[in-house]
């Protein structure tokens, strides 16, 4: 299933992430390719996205709990509550397993999709501080920025390379086009959730130290990578945290009649602002806001691991569907199977963490995040969301039983 799955980011495109944000990725890369930013990756931007969603992808399925979560959308939790009966143990996830499961999707899944939007939108307020730096002679016209895993780091007395910074700013000073040895001018780091300025800076400083054990850069051609044995970081490198801005989508909604079937529509978030803020909080040190939020990264982020659940549905189902679900195509199945898995879980939780995690997904994955993620009863806690809860709180601002959107 591994290769397969990995191969699905090729039938992805921009939509994916829904109109506004698709149109600021795309930009962000043709700008980064302008400016001669360096991808792990052949410059074209719907390749550069698909690499890294496909990244993404991997970092999942190599992960021990992505064959779990596959068995997820095949065996699924047993469907009703109390023991599982003797001849299903082995054929139905155990409440363990389940709960190993939703916390996979519920965190690693998600955060991986979302770190890497984040990673893709922090790439033109780069590129612009890098631009400040040049015109004021205070970084080389060669600097230039390396994109996520197009730089690896060396492990001190160890084989293999692993993740660095998110984004690099080099020098090869020789320009060799295999160099050993290169200038450290600056290291960023991304996140996709709101971080302080001291963590962030602790962060970046640990990057740089790293660093000095070598490099090895990727070869966007696919050819062998280059280890560069010779790294040297400048005396006051460039340190600049990125992190994304904290409003939150809109709760608002309608209801509407299309094709003769009444559909819900959920007011779209746009950014308030026209750009990212850039400050300058210590003579080399910046803080970057997106100018996107913390909560529509997270809603494009659950757009994506539904749209990769209803793909790896798809090939669990290829081979065949179950009776009960014979009219449907393998991507209808691939999605029923994410929500009636997902159901069966709730039923199988057995306490109040696993209990409101597992809701979350669902309602989700059934009504989006602004809502889903949201609907909450008078203690604060979510509660299963349902067509007719919407109708109530369109109607009077609350469900019979006191739920709301927070």
């Amino acid at each position: 299933m591994e290769s397969t799955t990995q191969g699905l980011a090729h039938s992805v495109g921009f939509e994916v992430l829904g109109d506004d944000l698709a149109r600021d990725v795309e930009a962000a890369l043709r700008l980064a390719i302008d400016e001669k930013v360096v991808f792990p990756a052949p410059p074209d931007p719907l390749t550069i996205f698909q690499k890294t969603l496909a990244t993404s992808i991997r970092e999942v399925d190599t992960d021990p709990r992505g064959r779990l979560f596959q068995r997820f959308l095949r065996d699924g939790p047993y469907e009703k509550i109390g023991a599982i009966p003797a001849d299903l143990i082995g054929k139905r996830l155990t409440d363990d397993e389940t709960a190993v499961a939703i916390a996979f999707i519920y965190s690693h899944m998600v955060n991986s999709f979302k770190g890497s939007l984040a990673e893709l939108l922090a790439i033109p307020p780069c590129i612009e501080i890098l631009g400040r730096l040049q015109r004021a002679g205070k970084l080389p016209s060669e600097a230039r920025i390396y994109h996520g895993d197009s730089i690896t780091v060396r492990l001190p007395n160890r084989s293999g390379t692993a993740k660095g910074a998110d984004l690099h700013i080099l020098v090869n000073e020789r320009g060799e086009p295999f160099p050993e040895h290169v200038l450290i001018m600056g290291v960023v780091e991304v996140k996709s959730y709101i971080r302080s300025q001291l963590r962030l800076r602790r962060q970046l400083a640990r990057h740089l130290s790293r660093t000095i054990h070598g490099l090895c850069i990727a070869d966007p051609s696919g050819g062998p990578n280059t280890i560069v044995p010779g790294v040297e970081v400048t005396d006051r490198p460039a340190m600049i945290g990125v992190v994304p801005a904290s409003w939150k989508l809109p709760r608002e909604f309608h209801f509407d009649m299309r094709q003769g079937k009444r559909q819900l529509r959920v007011e779209a978030g746009s950014p308030p602002n026209d750009g990212n803020q850039i400050v300058q909080s210590a003579p080399d040190e910046w803080r970057v806001t997106l100018r996107w939020s913390q909560e529509a990264l997270a809603a494009a982020a659950y757009l994506m691991t539904f749209w990769y659940m209803e793909k790896v549905g798809e090939e669990i189902y290829a081979g065949g569907l179950p009776e009960r679900w014979r009219e449907m195509s393998a991507a209808e199945a691939g999605r029923n199977a994410v929500k009636m898995m997902l159901y069966y879980a709730i039923l199988r939780a057995r306490s109040a963490r696993e209990s409101q995690r597992t809701i979350a997904l669902y309602n989700t994955y059934g009504f989006g995040y602004a809502l889903g993620m949201n609907f909450r009863n008078n203690d604060g806690k979510r509660d299963m969301l349902w067509p007719e809860d919407l109708e109530e709180i369109a109607a009077d601002g609350a469900t019979r039983h006191g739920c709301t959107i927070k």
